[in-house]
């Protein structure tokens, strides 16, 4: 949580009410993580004019070393005898300004004592830098609640809300305000989650009781609670809880759970129609199935079980994959254990004379669609396989026409809506905070202007929920300094508004305008992906690094495709160089001895470091700050020396120029890194860095060919994803391949199974450009999951095929067969798996949008994936066996029979000598 504390009272008095309110969090038991912010380090200031120091003759050391010497707790002892023991000790130390001012310096002739008081000012501040932190225009502090992975964020949330109630109607002049509760936004996700999970699960049930009866399609969709059931034993022994990421799991998984048994209860159905007992039914039907269901689910948890080795970006998907291949597994027990004993009853398997009329229709709706229109089909494929054969091809040619046509776009990572946006902004360093504070509150202005438009416009509420303004620093600590500030705009609850957090960015922008006098200036959200387009500038030569970054900065700024080109390349500060004149040496001073001197009076000598509270208080003896606030002012001061007191001017020579910066090195070379945001948030990554490496690249490396180019961002990290994704993937790919080729005794029968694969993916592509939303790298992942899936069906299949060889079918007849045997659970768990997802697709609000990518390639990608699984994989069986053939007959010079050379025939005939 994110809270601000304001009011109308100085900074001394909100850190002390900070700070009580820190020390109630932490002893609440329920919070232990608070960091509180908004105010400098404080400090006791002990200040006195040169005029001063020189009538009394003194100088800073003598005041520090009076300071160090007598605010002191010193133990000076013990005395000890046999009646008693007595400690002798000093208790000067004191943290009390006006304490500290009554430190005897010197005594005087006259018996007089002076003291710090009587040649300097003595107070209790905030040290000297720029740190101004506001919220709506009032001075304020910033408290950041986090928590453990043990912790309870519901119980911390309640806490800290009536906290902020109770405190709330306790103080009139200071007020909390919760400006960011990730546990209401989690809340609304969940709901969200669940309501669409809820309508989900209820259009699996639906679309179980159109194919298969009521009866038997409600004992199929208790293996949904029943997985889930399962998963929720195991899960909090590994740390899993209910949240978003888990909870998106299990939406995933709903229609994916009842696969197994769809195919498992089905199949007892078929041979329930076939005269058989409802036990004898349940017993055979599980029986021929158990080894490609198991086969099938394993394949399945298999292509999900890379998403839990994940790091950076994506390893928030780790809940998900875990609750997906854990409810899987507990599907599976119950789809053999449980499933078979429910099913195989009179009470659920019942003659058709006593189905319903609604019953006989879908009965009869689903044999016309198997055996007029699919059947018809499959005939025309059989007998066209090689015109089939190739049909496949031009689909991949027509897909590729879409990327390159933009119907169907792809970028590196989704970029998902924000809850807050910043304002930041630096001026070249050295500049002062008035025109850093100047600017910040035009741009406060506008902001509420802004939301006064947008309020007006769409007769609503305010969109802003609280504006925090800071000073010293800007760009994520990039730039640090008086010349830099930012501003955080937290918004509402943009659920259900009619503007979106892109567009409120956009129309401040615009109401701000150009800022030229800015050194670097940008609106906007932080990409949680990370910056769009960034790209390093790599060289040994500053100079020429410098000249590289000018170009690519100026060529980006001409791109109406991007917004907010910044840099990482801090210019220095204005430093004033001394350099001694002669008459200083002759003086025997030095540079030590000078700048010493100097610092005293314009930075400060430490004095003495003490502890108040928690509190660390450094004694600095210094000017006063009215005396160190122009360069005219250091000109005058005096030097003193063993023959007195010597204006600087007299002793040194000025110039004024540019500090060197902090250098950013990247593997070894000196770096400057370019950022830049998109115009259009939706708008796809690639096609404008391939612009940028086709337009500005050559340019910039002939210019300056010592500088190199290497992309970062969301380029990078992308990269780096793929290679996770190549590597764990690459390894689950084949262990899959090899339990297909172990389970079907055959490479050739697997090398068909894992070419449905990437056919589904076309799938998939198609439905992000139907949905409007790039192909991006959830995208990817979502096809990985749908791996499993494809070759689910595709066993299945392959499966009953081998079983009417066995049966003595031939090879056309055994294709045909199986393709109508499994028409009816093919489609259903195709049914099931896509309409479960289908809510999260439908879902315009915000919080779903970073879900959309996986939802759409799993339920386009099977949709697609089981038309091909239907029509085009008998032909690749079909090839596969006229490709053998031809080969058998190459070899061996006969021309063996279709059947004689399929796997399922040659395994049957081993046998055991």
């Amino acid at each position: 949580m994110m809270l601000g504390l304001s009011g109308d009272v100085d900074l001394l008095t909100l850190k002390k009410y900070a700070q009580e309110i820190e020390e109630d969090f932490l002893n609440s038991g329920i919070i232990s993580q608070v960091r509180v912010s908004g105010w400098p380090q404080l400090e006791i200031s002990v200040e006195a004019t040169e005029e001063d120091l020189l009538r009394h003759k003194l100088t800073f050391d003598e005041i520090s070393q009076a300071i160090a010497l007598n605010n002191q707790d010193i133990s000076a002892g013990l005395i000890r005898s046999s009646e008693e023991e007595l400690f002798i000790r000093s208790r000067a130390r004191n943290v009390d300004p006006n304490k500290i001012g009554e430190i005897i310096l010197r005594a005087n002739p006259d018996g007089s004592f002076l003291r710090i008081r009587d040649v300097a000012e003595v107070k209790l501040k905030f040290a000297d830098v720029a740190s101004g932190f506001t919220m709506n225009g009032k001075q304020a502090v910033w408290f950041n609640v986090q928590k453990l992975g043990e912790e309870d964020l519901e119980k911390i949330a309640n806490y800290t809300n009536e906290y902020v109630s109770n405190f709330n109607k306790e103080h009139d002049d200071v007020q909390i305000k919760v400006v960011f509760d990730f546990l209401q936004i989690l809340g609304q996700r969940l709901e969200l989650l669940m309501k669409n999970g809820l309508m989900g699960l209820i259009l699996v049930i639906i679309a179980l009781a159109m194919f298969l009866s009521f009866r038997l399609s409600m004992w199929v969709a208790w293996g949904i609670p029943a997985s889930f059931l399962g998963m929720f034993i195991i899960a909090p022994l590994f740390g899993i809880t209910i949240n978003m990421i888990s909870l998106f799991g299990m939406i995933l998984v709903v229609g994916i759970l009842v696969d197994d048994g769809i195919v498992i209860a089905e199949n007892i159905f078929t041979h329930f129609e076939m005269g058989k007992s409802p036990m004898k039914a349940a017993l055979d039907g599980t029986f021929e199935v158990l080894a490609p269901v198991l086969t099938s689910v394993i394949t399945t948890i298999l292509a999900f079980s890379p998403l839990m080795l994940l790091a950076g970006a994506f390893e928030f998907l780790y809940e998900m994959a875990f609750v997906v291949i854990f409810s899987l597994a507990f599907s599976l027990l119950e789809a053999f254990l449980v499933l078979p004993a429910h099913v195989g009853t009179p009470h659920i398997l019942r003659a058709k004379s006593k189905q319903a009329k609604i019953r006989k229709f879908f009965d009869r709706a689903i044999n016309f669609m198997k055996n007029r229109i699919y059947g018809k089909i499959l005939e025309k494929v059989i007998k066209w396989k090689w015109i089939a054969f190739i049909v496949p091809a031009g689909i991949l040619l027509i897909t590729v026409g879409l990327f390159k046509g933009q119907f169907i776009k792809a970028t590196f990572f989704p970029n998902i809506p924000f809850d807050m946006f910043n304002i930041d902004v630096a001026f070249k360093p050295g500049d002062g905070e008035d025109q850093t504070l100047e600017y910040l509150n035009r741009f406060e202005a506008a902001v509420w202007e802004v939301d006064k438009d947008l309020i007006k416009e769409y007769n609503d509420s305010s969109f802003i929920r609280a504006m925090f303004k800071f000073t010293g620093s800007s760009f994520n600590g990039n730039e640090n300094g008086s010349h830099a500030g930012s501003i955080m705009i937290f918004m509402r609850d943009m659920e259900d508004a009619p503007v979106s957090s892109f567009q409120i960015a956009d129309r401040v922008r615009e109401k701000i305008g150009d800022v030229k006098e800015a050194e670097k200036f940008s609106v906007g959200g932080q990409n949680q992906f990370g910056t769009p387009v960034s790209i390093s500038l790599l060289g040994k030569n500053l100079d020429e690094l410098k000249k590289a970054k000018k170009f690519l900065e100026d060529s980006l700024k001409s791109y109406t495709e991007l917004i907010n080109v910044t840099d990482n390349d801090a210019t220095g500060m204005p430093e004033i160089l001394l350099k001694l004149k002669p008459k200083a040496y002759f003086l025997g001073l030095n540079h030590a001895s000078i700048s010493n001197q100097i610092r005293q009076g314009f930075f400060g000598g430490q004095a003495q470091r003490l502890q108040s509270g928690r509190d660390e208080l450094r004694i600095w003896v210094r000017f006063p700050k009215g005396d160190r606030q122009s360069i005219g002012q250091l000109e005058k001061m005096k030097i003193k020396t063993p023959k007195g007191e010597y204006p600087l001017t007299d002793l040194v020579d000025f110039e004024i120029q540019r500090g060197p910066v902090n250098i950013q090195r990247y593997n070894g070379s000196r770096e400057v890194r370019i950022n830049a945001d998109l115009t259009d948030p939706y708008a796809p990554v690639p096609p404008i860095l391939e612009r940028i490496n086709k337009e500005l690249i050559p340019q910039l490396n002939a210019y300056f060919p010592g500088v190199k180019t290497k992309y970062q961002g969301q380029s990078k990290d992308s990269e780096e994803a793929m290679g996770e994704m190549m590597l764990y993937f690459g390894t689950a790919f084949g262990i899959i391949i090899l339990i297909i080729m172990i389970h079907f005794k055959s490479a050739s029968h697997g090398a068909i199974i894992i070419m449905m694969i990437p056919l589904a993916w076309l799938g998939a592509m198609w439905g992000h450009g139907l949905e409007g939303i790039p192909v991006s790298l959830l995208s990817a992942w979502g096809m990985i999951a749908l791996s499993g899936v494809i070759v689910n069906d595709a066993i299945v299949f392959l499966d009953k095929y081998n079983l009417n060889l066995l049966e003595g079918q031939s090879i056309e007849e055994a294709v045909y067969n199986a393709g109508l045997a499994r028409f009816r659970p093919i489609v259903l768990t195709t049914i099931t798996t896509s309409i479960g997802l289908y809510p999260i697709i439908l879902e315009g609000s915000f919080q779903a949008q970073f879900l959309k990518p996986m939802a759409i390639s799993l339920a386009y990608g099977v949709l697609v994936g089981t038309g091909f699984i239907l029509m085009f994989f008998p032909v690749l069986i079909l090839v596969r066996n006229s490709i053998e053939q031809g080969w058998k007959t190459l070899w061996n010079g006969n021309k063996p029979s279709k059947e004689e050379i399929e796997p399922a025939i040659v395994n049957s005939k081993r046998i055991i000598e």
